[in-house]
């Protein structure tokens, strides 16, 4: 009867990782505007673009020590309107913006204002 037991909570978390695997992959798309970040944690889009809904920043210069600095500082600056997902083997971090979570349509540079006034320094 243990076995049984074992074995099946074993199939639902299998089943809940693959789940989750595959949705997470189904929601990244297959290529990103490009956003900066400072050396004082600022990010900021191309403005000279039309908003996008997905930025790939490179954080290779900011030399985090581990995994964990790199999703403590992006789990700071997340929120509702802006989720950020670190790629820390390949030194990325990557922006969704939640564009439909304003009030009223905003454009880019209400956008980069907005994403730059959650800078650690400010």
């Amino acid at each position: 009867m243990k076995l049984i037991k074992n074995t099946l909570k074993l199939a639902v978390v299998t089943l809940i990782f693959v789940l989750n695997s595959t949705n997470a992959s189904a929601q990244m798309p297959t290529s990103y505007e490009i956003g900066s970040i400072t050396s004082d944690h600022c990010v900021s889009i191309d403005t000279s673009k039309p908003l996008a809904e997905f930025y790939q920043i490179d954080i290779a210069a900011l030399n985090f020590a581990t995994e964990t600095d790199a999703k403590k500082l992006f789990g700071y600056i997340s929120n509702n309107r802006l989720t950020y997902i670190v790629d820390f083997p390949n030194h990325v971090a990557y922006l969704k913006v939640h564009a439909d979570r304003t009030q009223f349509p905003q454009d880019v540079i209400w956008w980069n204002d907005y994403i730059q006034g959650l800078c650690s320094n400010q």
